[in-house]
């Protein structure tokens, strides 16, 4: 499905569909429709410091063959999407085969050398890709495979593979990403939104709820008040300047003027949007801060 197509997921409702995407349009400052083409395709992802500290990027969960074969769904069940105040907390669902892993292949033992050069092999030909030198899971699942390699097997160091980025189980849609990002995946009517800011609805500063206002529904205005915060030190939104993806354009432009105002409307600044980042691969659509850098949530148009 693409923004344009009027045909929705089953369970969902176009009009249902048509609330969403206006209500993230608010949410990123412009139409979903000014992000890329009808084809482009997107992605959520969980990173941060506290998949490390947690202990989570080493869980042999990620690396089941089944689950990076994408035949099931990862739940690692310590990772939550919980905005201030959310009594309903979201529990976030990965899907390995699409994750992204980095690879030591010097912690293998002599004895799976071929693996390791294929490891090694796969690595250096994603250097100069979209994810820089990272595997997806489905890659890393691949190898393994043809090797008859468990990696979830005990007999192997655990740091062989370290989980960098989990990709939340989602379509392909910016708006299929967006619900995951913000744990509405499995709202396909205003009736299951997730519980609203309740008593803590004061912790999320009043910009938060003006750049929301003008969203109808109010149980989704409430929920998406908490992801808009800005200096928040639960879960802070960060909103990025699209690229300009004519590269022979690019080349042309002034450094300074890459973001013209003229072509994202009259109510564009560029003071509400950090500088366009790819450094981590895949355009940066937005992305939000949580527990005070310990975690973030990006959503990235991708390529697979």
């Amino acid at each position: 499905m693409t923004l344009e197509n009027s045909t929705p997921p089953p369970g969902r409702s176009a009009e249902w569909e048509a609330t969403l995407a206006e209500a993230f349009g608010e949410v990123l400052g412009r139409p979903l429709a000014e992000h890329g083409d009808a084809d482009a395709r997107y992605g959520a992802y969980y990173g941060g410091n506290f998949l490390d500290e947690a202990e989570l990027d080493h869980d042999p969960v990620w690396v089941g063959r089944a689950a990076l074969a994408g035949e099931q769904t990862v739940g690692p069940g310590d990772l939550l999407l919980t905005p201030p105040g959310d009594t309903a907390e979201t529990e976030l669902v990965f899907d390995a085969s699409r994750s992204l892993f980095w690879v030591d292949p010097r912690e293998l033992p002599d004895t799976l050398a071929a693996f390791g050069a294929d490891l090694a092999a796969a690595v250096a030909a994603s250097e100069g890709g979209q994810w820089r030198g990272a595997l997806l899971g489905a890659e890393l699942g691949r190898i393994a495979g043809h090797h008859g390699v468990d990696l979830a097997s005990a007999d192997l160091s655990r740091e062989l593979w370290t989980l960098w980025q989990g990709r939340i189980a989602s379509g392909d849609t910016l708006l299929d990403a967006l619900r995951a990002a913000t744990g509405l995946t499995d709202a396909s009517s205003p009736e299951l939104v997730p519980a609203g800011l309740g008593d803590s609805a004061d912790e999320v500063a009043e910009e938060a709820h003006e750049l929301v206002a003008g969203v109808a529904d109010p149980a989704l205005r409430d929920y998406l008040a908490a992801f808009c915060d800005e200096e928040s030190h639960d879960l802070a939104l960060v909103r990025f300047a699209p690229a300009d993806v004519d590269e022979d354009e690019e080349e042309g432009d002034d450094e300074e003027d890459d973001f013209p105002d003229e072509d994202y409307g009259d109510d564009y600044d560029d003071d509400d949007f950090d500088d366009y980042d790819e450094s981590q691969g895949g355009t940066v659509v937005v992305r939000w801060d949580g527990a005070v850098d310990q975690y973030e949530v990006t959503v990235r148009r991708v390529i697979a």
